[in-house]
């Protein structure tokens, strides 16, 4: 029986500890940063984004990780007989899927499937193939299986304005203008692997972040309620806390784990952007 490793692009969010838990290897996308060409949780982090932007009103921008460095990677996990299947980002939103596809073809053993989400979405798709891989799973239908399952992962967000993705060129200026000037907090969900708009709030931060989570959650019907997630980019401890809290006392979920947005989501996101991330049944 062949070793398998379950590996994933760095905006899965997956944080060093579970990494190690479930032995996932990480491949960083690329952040530029005044010029410097940064890793993705290697040499750069979220507080230093949101800091940089403070200062000089500039955002970094992400690139896809190159054909070259995911065959590098694959090279190292298959080097002593090991099968590896990658969950990447989606391809909807990012050309890393399609690079880390070509990569592939060079090697016998390695399969890429896309995950159709981004942040938690991605890391609930991979403890799920950890589990698999543990109990004995091959590789090829740990992969069939993931494709199934990514169908059932609710991705949702809400964030605190759209500054941070009109500067980075997913929408327009004016609408985010629009919207700050109506103080709208627009809820954004995975369909199909791309971004779609699906509610928008209007209110203070905090009591919208409540309220999203409480519809969502309600909104989840018949959930798996092994684990959910609760993802936040850059925001006040005591409200996050506050909000975890929330999450838990629906008793929805036997286990809630809180995961810090990465570079990349933060970069496109902004600061005081939360999200709940589950699996439907």
């Amino acid at each position: 029986m062949k070793k398998v490793i379950i590996s994933t692009d760095s905006p899965s969010d997956i944080s060093r500890e579970l990494a190690e838990k479930y032995g996932v290897a990480v491949c960083p996308l690329h952040v530029i940063l005044n010029g410097e060409d940064r890793l993705d949780g290697v040499n750069i982090t979220p507080k230093e984004i949101i800091d940089n932007y403070l200062a000089t009103k500039s955002l970094p921008s992400t690139s896809a990780i190159p054909v070259g460095e995911y065959e590098q990677k694959f090279a190292e996990l298959t080097k002593d007989g090991a099968e590896v299947v990658h969950i990447s980002l989606s391809s909807g939103i990012s050309s890393s899927h399609r690079n880390a596809q070509i990569a592939a073809e060079d090697f016998d053993g390695v399969y890429v499937v896309d995950s159709y989400h981004l942040s938690a979405g991605i890391l609930m798709l991979i403890i799920k193939a950890a589990h698999m891989a543990e109990s004995g799973m091959a590789a090829a239908d740990i992969a069939k299986e993931i494709e199934v399952l990514r169908d059932k992962v609710d991705t949702s967000f809400i964030l605190d304005n759209l500054e941070f993705l009109a500067k980075g060129g997913r929408c327009s200026s004016v609408t985010a203008l629009g919207a700050n000037i109506l103080g709208i907090r627009p809820s954004l969900e995975m369909r199909e692997g791309k971004l779609a708009i699906c509610k928008k709030y209007r209110g203070k931060i905090d009591k919208v972040q409540q309220q999203y989570l409480l519809e969502r959650i309600d909104s989840l019907g018949d959930v798996d309620d092994e684990i959910a997630f609760f993802v936040c980019s850059p925001c006040d401890a005591e409200q996050a806390a506050l909000l975890i809290r929330l999450v838990k006392d629906t008793g929805r979920f036997k286990e809630v784990i809180q995961i810090d947005a990465g570079c990349t989501i933060t970069a496109h996101c902004g600061p005081n952007c939360i999200s709940i991330i589950a699996m439907r049944k």
